[in-house]
This record gives C-alpha cells, sequence and structure tokens, in this order.
C-alpha cells in the first residue's frame, strides 16, 4: 500500500489526545448514604474491573477510528507498478472540434461528449497535474500551461471551428508546450472520432517517449455527399464566351445515387443545372456550360442539398469578365498588316504606337504588348517592359533583320532571356510543335502534318545557355528554336527567332499563325485563383498593384478585419493565419482599390473513413505507450484515477470509521441501559 498525501501521517499525533483524556480524566463522585456498606463491597470491586476494560476498550475503538480517518486524507491506494507515482505530471488534451465532429450518435453530438469526456479527465488528474490543451485552432491563449481551472474554461469554450488539424501537428504543438517541464512525466489524450485523413497511417509510431491515450467517438453510420473541387476549362473569360466549369463530387454513403442535382448560381442567379449519377464511395466528375453575360467581377457557387453534413455541400468561386483583351503592337516605320488584320476581332482592343512616341505609363493596361520589328530599344522601353512582365504581363517580341546587337544584349539581360546572336540566311522549316504548351491547348483536333509546318527563309540563332521557364514551342529542323516562351517575374514572354516579313517566311500566311496570336493575347498570366481553402492557404498572393493605403478583408457588415499585407516584387501578399473560419465571398479593399477573393472550407473533412476500435485495440496491444479508453463519463473518470494512482483504498478506510463509529455509539448505549436499568433495580 501507497500514500498519494503522506504528511496527513502528521495528524496521527493527535492520537494522543484520547490517550490524555482516558489517563487522566476526572470523573465526579456521588456520595450516597447506606445504613450497612458491608454489602457494597464485593459489588464496588467488581463493577471497578468491567468500568476499566470498558474504557480501555473505548479507547481503542477511537484510537481506530481517527487512525482510519487519517490513513483515508492520505489517499492510499494499491498498484501494480512498482515505481512510485510522481507528484506531478503534465497532461495534454487534445479535442477534435472539426466539423465532422458535429456528427451525432445514440448519446447526442460528438463535440459534446468529447467536452465531457476532457472533463472527466480533467477531474481524474484535479490537484496533482498541470494541463495543456489544443484544439484545431491553435489558439494563442492556450500556448501555456494551465491550471485545473482554465483548462476547464478552455474545453467549455471549445466549439466547431473550420480548421483541420493533423495529428502529426497536434504532437509538435504538445511536444513545443511541454519542452520547459523536463522534469515531469507527460501524457497526452486525444479526443476524436479518428478520421483517417487526420490520423494518418502510423500515426502511433510518431513518438513513443510519454504515453498516448485514445478515447474514440464515433457517429452514426457515417454518410456525406461533398462538392470537392472546382475549375473553369479556360483561364481567360470574355464577354459573350461560352464556359465549362468542371467539377468533382464524392459519394461517401453505401447508396448508389442516380439523380443527383447540382446548381450553378452566378451573382444570385441560377444558370444551369446538372444531375448526375455517382456510386457508392466514389467520386465523379462532371461539368456545367453557361454563357458570360456581363462583365467584371462574378461571384459564383455550385451546391447539392445533404442534410448529413452539410459545410461541403457548397463550393464557392470567383471570376473576371473583361470586354476585351487590350493588344499594344509598337513599331518603328510601319506597322504590320498581318498583326493589324488579325486583331480586329471585337474580343481584342487593339492599338499601334510608333516606339518614337509611345507613351510609357499606358503599357501596365495592356494584356498583350507586342515588340515588333524594333532596330534599337532604349532604355527607358527596356526597363518599362521588365516592369511590366514583372506585373504579369505578355510579351512577344518579334526580331527585324538589322537589329542593335548591344541593345537587344541589354534587353535580353533585363528580361532573363537568351540574346540573338546570328542572322541565318538559309531555308529552313518547322519540324516540331510542342503541342503540351498551353498556347497550342485546344487548337489540334487531329496529327498535324510535318508538310503542313510553316517554313522560314531568314532567322536568328540564339544563345545557349540554360534557363529554367524556358520552353519550346516551335523547333526547326536544324534543332533550333522558332518561336521560345519565358517567364519573368508573373509575366510571360515569347521570343520569336524570325522577322515576321514575307521574304523571311510564311508564318503571317499559315494556319497556326492565328490560334498561336490569338492565345498570346487572351492567355492572361494575370490570372489568379478561383478560390483558396481555409487552412491550407495561410497566405495569398494577388497580382496587383500595391500602394501604401492600409489593406482591409471584409464580408458584409459583420466582419472586418486588418490582415498582415507586405508587398513584394509589385505584388499583394495576405498573411491569413487563420485570421478567417467563415466561408464565402470577402472583399479585399484599401478604398482605391477592391477584389473578391473566394473562400472555402476544408475538404479532407468530407472523407468519412474512420479507424476501427478494433484496429485501434490492436494498436494498443503492440504499443505500449498507446493505450485505448472504451469508457467514458464517470467509468472513465474513475478507471484514469486508477491508472493514475493505482487502486484507490480511501473509501475502504471511511467505511471502516464508519463502522467504528456505530460500534461505539452501541456499545455506549447499552452499557448506558445496564446501568440504568441497575440503578432502578
Amino acid at each position: 500500500m501507497r500514500l498519494s498525501e503522506p504528511y496527513f501521517l502528521y495528524a496521527f499525533l493527535a492520537l494522543a489526545i484520547p490517550v490524555f483524556i482516558h489517563l487522566f480524566s476526572l470523573q465526579k463522585h456521588k456520595t450516597v448514604y447506606f445504613s450497612n456498606v458491608a454489602f457494597l463491597k464485593q459489588i464496588r470491586q467488581k463493577k471497578s474491573h468491567i468500568n476499566k476494560l470498558q474504557k480501555l476498550l473505548l479507547l481503542l475503538l477511537r484510537l481506530l477510528l481517527l487512525s482510519a480517518v487519517i490513513l483515508a486524507f492520505s489517499e492510499p491506494y494499491v498498484s501494480q507498478n512498482n515505481e512510485l507515482i510522481k507528484d506531478k505530471k503534465i497532461i495534454g488534451i487534445y479535442i477534435d472540434n472539426s466539423f465532422s465532429m458535429n456528427a451525432d450518435n445514440e448519446k447526442g453530438v460528438l463535440i459534446e461528449q468529447a467536452k465531457n469526456n476532457a472533463r472527466n479527465i480533467l477531474n481524474a488528474h484535479k490537484g496533482k497535474d498541470e494541463f495543456i490543451f489544443i484544439s484545431n485552432e491553435l489558439q494563442g491563449k492556450h500556448q501555456r500551461i494551465l491550471d485545473h481551472n482554465d483548462c476547464l474554461d478552455a474545453i467549455d469554450q471549445t466549439r466547431i471551428k473550420a480548421p483541420v488539424l493533423n495529428v502529426s501537428a497536434v504532437i509538435d504543438r504538445w511536444n513545443a508546450l511541454k519542452q520547459n517541464e523536463i522534469n515531469a512525466e507527460a501524457e497526452l489524450y486525444l479526443i476524436s472520432d479518428f478520421q483517417k485523413t487526420s490520423f494518418s497511417e502510423e500515426f502511433y509510431t510518431q513518438d513513443s517517449s510519454f504515453t498516448t491515450h485514445l478515447i474514440p467517438i464515433s457517429s452514426y453510420p457515417k454518410t456525406n455527399l461533398s462538392i470537392d473541387t472546382c475549375y473553369l476549362e479556360s483561364p481567360n473569360h470574355s464577354l459573350g464566351q461560352q464556359e465549362w466549369l468542371y467539377f468533382e463530387v464524392s459519394n461517401e454513403s453505401n447508396k448508389d445515387l442516380d439523380n443527383l442535382s447540382v446548381k450553378l448560381i452566378i451573382n444570385g442567379q441560377q444558370k444551369a443545372l446538372s444531375t448526375l449519377a455517382v456510386k457508392a464511395h466514389t467520386k465523379t466528375t462532371a461539368k456545367l456550360s453557361f454563357n458570360n453575360h456581363t462583365n467584371g467581377t462574378q461571384k459564383a457557387h455550385i451546391e447539392l442539398t445533404d442534410a448529413t453534413i452539410p459545410f461541403d455541400n457548397r463550393l464557392y468561386f470567383n471570376f473576371d469578365v473583361i470586354e476585351s483583351n487590350k493588344v499594344l503592337c509598337i513599331h518603328e516605320n510601319t506597322s504590320n498588316k498581318a498583326l493589324n488584320t488579325l486583331f480586329q476581332d471585337n474580343m481584342f482592343d487593339y492599338s499601334e504606337s510608333n516606339v518614337g512616341v509611345l507613351d510609357l505609363a499606358n503599357l501596365n493596361t495592356q494584356d498583350l504588348i507586342i515588340l515588333e520589328s524594333i532596330n534599337n530599344p532604349t532604355s527607358g522601353l527596356i526597363n518599362a517592359l521588365k516592369l511590366y512582365t514583372k506585373n504579369g504581363g505578355n510579351l512577344l517580341i518579334i526580331p527585324s533583320k538589322e537589329i542593335n546587337t548591344d541593345a537587344y544584349k541589354t534587353l535580353a539581360k533585363k528580361l532573363s532571356i537568351p540574346q540573338y546572336t546570328r542572322l541565318n540566311t538559309k531555308k529552313v522549316k518547322v519540324s516540331e510543335l510542342n503541342k503540351d504548351h498551353n498556347i497550342f491547348k485546344d487548337v489540334f483536333e487531329k496529327h498535324t502534318e510535318e508538310s503542313d509546318l510553316p517554313e522560314v527563309n531568314q532567322y536568328y540563332s540564339i544563345q545557349k545557355s540554360y534557363f529554367s521557364s524556358e520552353e519550346n514551342i516551335m523547333l526547326l529542323n536544324t534543332k533550333e528554336p522558332f518561336i521560345n516562351s519565358y517567364s519573368n517575374g508573373s509575366g510571360l514572354i515569347y521570343l520569336m527567332c524570325a522577322p515576321l516579313e514575307k521574304s523571311t517566311g510564311n508564318l503571317e500566311k499559315h494556319a497556326l499563325f492565328v490560334p498561336l496570336l490569338y492565345n498570346m493575347a487572351i492567355l492572361n498570366s494575370k490570372a489568379e485563383s478561383i478560390y483558396y481553402t481555409l487552412g491550407e492557404n495561410q497566405s495569398i498572393s494577388l497580382k496587383d498593384k500595391a500602394n501604401t493605403k492600409q489593406w482591409r478583408l471584409q464580408k458584409g457588415d459583420n466582419i472586418d478585419i486588418l490582415p498582415e499585407v507586405r508587398t513584394i516584387d509589385q505584388k499583394i501578399h495576405v498573411n491569413l493565419q487563420d485570421l478567417i473560419q467563415e466561408d464565402g465571398f470577402y472583399t479585399l479593399t484599401n478604398q482605391e482599390h477592391k477584389k473578391t477573393i473566394s473562400f472555402n472550407y476544408d475538404r479532407r473533412e468530407s472523407q468519412m473513413a474512420s479507424w476501427d476500435l478494433e484496429d485501434l485495440q490492436s494498436i494498443g496491444e503492440q504499443y505500449e505507450h498507446i493505450k485505448l479508453w472504451q469508457k467514458e463519463g464517470l467509468q472513465l473518470e474513475e478507471s484514469i484515477k486508477e491508472n493514475r494512482s493505482g487502486t484507490s483504498l480511501w473509501h475502504a478506510f471511511i467505511l471502516l470509521a464508519l463502522i467504528l463509529l456505530i460500534t461505539e455509539s452501541l456499545l455506549l448505549k447499552n452499557w448506558n441501559k445496564k446501568t440504568q436499568i441497575k440503578l432502578d433495580n
């Protein structure tokens, strides 16, 4: 037997009190007059012996009673563990408060059961240990060791939240918080439904330096329908354009669905409806078609109906529709008629400017700039083009026959592209197309024969250096590039190696000329993600010119956040740091600029597969540092107390004290009764 509170043994000094009373008690004697006391002598001697025995018995009972009470307060226990229980432990309590814990079972909502179990754990360690509380939000106010009351408050305030936390992040947080308590034994309690998306395979082998207690809570048979992701087929969107929206739906139930309806809502109005079939425990990809009837920012979402777990029934996204794509052709002498004719379509806002009268401030408003047959680009133009491409603009460079080598060398260095080396005057032919390049997306319906490719009479060789962003678009039969693309900042640069003239080749008359130039103008490198995921995207980058005014992130009248915003390379970097907890449309504004940003909940919670009790039990049997609990409520609390301090014996000593107290009362009552009878006689 061992004692949890051995300092109570000092109370045994109090046993001297009844002994002292017994030894020095003074009784008042009543004088009774008899005519002859000879008859009382024998009775007095016999009664004296009886009184001494009674007093000794009472003394013994009272000493035993006090001893039992003292031992009960010392909290005796019996433990199979040979090591002494340490004075203090650090107890970690993790409550999974993700969306899946909003499900229910026959006992109610899972999150409330988790909180009750956490309170039982807390009470089982009350008065002995210190606590660390962890939930999915990883709140800063919980980044410390808590006492019993603070931890209880943290448990009571726990609510269902959007963040999804992997078990490795839980353990990292736990290790970071307990590292200053190196002398204290540590134990971590994990209360969760143990979804496999959060508790990955072999999570139980991550850290065996402390005991991990698993307390699983499972819901009714898990079913869920969710819209997982979506994307628009084209990254560029113009007025009147037909759009195709692709989306993925998951069916996490045991039933095949044949008529699942999915709606597309744009700016508050239903634009499309799709009915699809999804087999049980599978995903399917479908698409919806719609046309762009208004320009500007389009706020859209797709939705389905599922009452079981509703957080993933809707997926928000936004995109910008432009009235036309702006194309600027910069020339030196005369403009190119082929380019002028090509961009007369209503989807383009085409303009031309002589390099001598060019307004450099107007460059950043263009979607594509064509540098056509410029012999000697100025340093001012070169610097403006560098800034333009870094900000996300597209640039097409078409050389002239008589380029200034030094000027183009400076241009190449500033734009991080290879420089032209020499002009070749031999007849060659394009022999290879990179059909995987975005520039040729949806251009080819069938294989194009080599005889159909453009011919070239004059072309420039380019410097043979390594550029990580280099992609071939067209290669000549000499294995030299004819058209390449390069990245510079957020923009794209298309480098053509031949002048665009009839004498140098037939590209401007070729069938590839139209889709090639169209896609250069339409493929907008400024396009941004149509939505972001809460918890996954801690920081987002927006390709927009920044200024010094304060940015705010707002949603309706209820949410107004001042995020940390940095400007790096003319980009806005918004640091979210878990500031956003709700999905939907948000507005990032600084009074001068407004941008719509869509946020959605993390879809990992949509995958309902969890660890079975049998699997967790098997893990607990194989690994000594893992302990599975299948009890709850007071049973869980008592079991943890027993595990913490062995089998408690204080109840037995309290019962013994009660028995001794009752025994004393009965004896006194019996003796008093006999005395009264004798006096009456």
